[in-house]
């Protein structure tokens, strides 16, 4: 694989991700969030197990340790956006979650230690004001708790990027971690989503069908892609990518599910993909000195 072909495997990605949430929405009907993470993951696991069974090695110590810390963030993230789902609409969800790359640019200030550059700070003032309108809707503020699952999911799929690029770096993010990381996240969302809320299935064809989409395209196809690209991308360019999955959301919400927003959360969406868009274009024309 080149850089080139990256950028569009990505591009893939995000689409598939985009589509992800209308998915999601339709399979939590009538399956427990927790379990469903559990779902999605296991059958993205065991398809790239039987498709790619004659290559994978077995994991050495360092990708053990890589595929439970990618694999447990993976099953965390989700985890929020599975709750916050369940009372959220997925074109909302999308655009909040879009805040991974802001989170992406913050973090990595602090592990460089150095104040962010002046437009990571313009852009998190802008996307908190595109949050106040996408999540006000023209009432008062409240500090909804399904939104904030979206956001605090978007920081963790933060520290995902940045882990997977430092065991990347480490060359710990080999082709069997990207599919040992979906078992992981898989065994995790059973065991706990059954603790929890006991065995939930499908009741239908549709929500069968969301879950098998969920788990072979959006998790076998996306992260085993995913974490295979960061070894030819930095994060600020996948993160950048990245930015472009709440338009994918959006289409495939109007379409299927028949969310429409109102006035004053396009034009908050808009804001936050606008400035997130940006501030990741400047950052890869101009930067900075010892990034």
């Amino acid at each position: 694989m080149n850089r080139q072909r990256a950028y569009w495997l990505m591009f893939l990605v995000t689409a598939s991700w985009g589509a992800s949430y209308m998915w999601m929405k339709i399979a939590l009907i009538s399956v427990a969030p927790l379990f469903l993470v559990g779902l999605r993951f296991t059958v993205a696991f065991l398809a790239t197990i039987l498709v790619f069974a004659r290559i994978l090695k077995r994991p050495s110590r360092g990708e053990v340790f890589a595929s439970f810390t990618l694999g447990t963030l993976l099953f965390c993230a989700f985890t929020f956006v599975m709750i916050s789902l369940q009372h959220t609409t997925a074109s909302t969800a999308g655009f909040l979650l879009s805040t991974t790359t802001v989170f992406v640019a913050i973090f990595e200030a602090i592990l460089k230690k150095h104040f962010p550059r002046l437009s990571t700070v313009i852009t998190t003032i802008i996307v908190v004001l595109g949050l106040y309108l996408l999540v006000a809707n023209g009432a008062g503020l409240k500090l909804d708790f399904n939104a904030l699952l979206c956001v605090i999911c978007a920081a963790i799929y933060a520290i995902y990027i940045i882990v997977s690029d430092i065991l990347a770096k480490k060359h710990l993010v080999t082709f069997g971690v990207s599919i040992w990381q979906l078992g992981v996240a898989g065994v995790e969302g059973l065991i706990f989503g059954g603790l929890m809320n006991g065995i939930t299935l499908p009741q239908s064809t549709s929500q069968w069908g969301a879950v098998l989409a969920l788990g072979l395209i959006c998790s076998a196809f996306g992260f085993v892609a995913q974490t295979q690209v960061q070894n030819y991308l930095a994060p600020d360019t996948v993160s950048l990518i990245y930015s472009l999955e709440p338009i994918f959301s959006a289409i495939f919400a109007f379409f299927t599910l028949g969310e429409v927003l109102s006035p004053q959360q396009y034009f908050g969406a808009a804001i936050i993909f606008l400035s997130v868009a940006a501030s990741e274009i400047v950052k890869a024309q101009w930067p900075q000195t010892g990034e």
